[in-house]
């Protein structure tokens, strides 16, 4: 059967990469470092530019992390983190997560942070995260549910982008609001004892707000051409939600919360 490719929306996206390389581990994979201990192998999924690969490194050392990425230029700039943190027991590479290039029962743990959120197909690259576990290995995902979002004060125009947001990741294939299906989804892929939990990212400092403005804003850019293609909106009305997200920033009661899924599987 041919498979549909995969489109994500953000691959060359320089602004939003910069965001990516903020991460860190205590704020995105916290639900997963209880779990782990000195001397695991562990695989990160979708690394991106690699800083919360690097901190798993720490939590496993002296065992071995390897990140993959579809996107040389992550892999590029994590393999450059690395060497600029001096840790010496990270690696990364290109991947797929469809096909995952190592053999059966390579790791203890798979940690994908972000990343199913962009795939039509989650539950085979479950499959294939369980396929390169050993048994008693974890796999530990975490991705945003869009049915969590709140954001104040709204605008009409602002309100319309977030609105045509969902319907850009429906366009591709996914599912905005997968996050609060993952015990079934682990569950259906083979993994037992699966373990939800969410979190919530929120801003509501004057400087968080910028932040998450600039955020937005990065997002935006990376799905532009599927609204410019879709006419969905045009090019002045995407420039002036830029322009509404500016303005948003500066107000004294700006907040914005977005929940986090998170969820814990093990190989029997």
């Amino acid at each position: 059967m041919t498979q549909r490719p995969e489109r994500y929306a953000q691959e060359g996206n320089r602004a939003f990469e910069s965001v990516l390389a903020a991460r860190s581990a205590s704020a995105d994979a916290a639900f997963l470092l209880p779990h782990l201990r000195e001397g695991m192998r562990l695989l990160d999924v979708g690394c991106g530019p690699g800083s919360i690969t690097l901190d798993l490194a720490h939590a496993v050392a002296p065992g071995d992390v390897v990140g993959i990425d579809t996107q040389a230029d992550a892999v590029k700039q994590a393999n450059a983190a690395a060497k600029a943190r001096a840790i010496s027991n990270a690696s990364f590479q290109l991947g797929d997560a469809y096909a995952l290039p190592f053999a059966a029962e390579s790791f203890e743990c798979v940690f994908a942070n972000g990343v199913l959120m962009h795939l039509t197909e989650p539950r085979r690259a479950l499959a294939e995260m369980r396929r390169v576990l050993r048994p008693g290995g974890i796999v530990a995902i975490r991705d945003p549910d869009f049915g969590g979002f709140l954001f104040a004060p709204a605008t009409e125009l602002l309100a319309h982008w977030f609105a045509v947001r969902l319907e850009v990741r429906r366009h591709h294939g996914c599912d905005p609001f997968l996050g609060r299906q993952y015990r079934r989804l682990l569950r259906e892929a083979g993994f037992t004892d699966a373990q939800a939990s969410a979190s919530v990212n929120a801003a509501g400092t004057n400087e968080a707000a910028r932040l998450y403005a600039n955020f937005l804003t990065a997002q935006l850019r990376g799905y532009a051409a599927t609204v410019l293609a879709e006419r969905w909106m045009d090019n002045a009305t995407l420039e002036a939600v830029v322009t509404e997200l500016d303005s948003w920033a500066t107000q004294p009661d700006a907040f914005v919360a977005a929940t986090w899924c998170a969820a814990l599987g093990w190989k029997a």
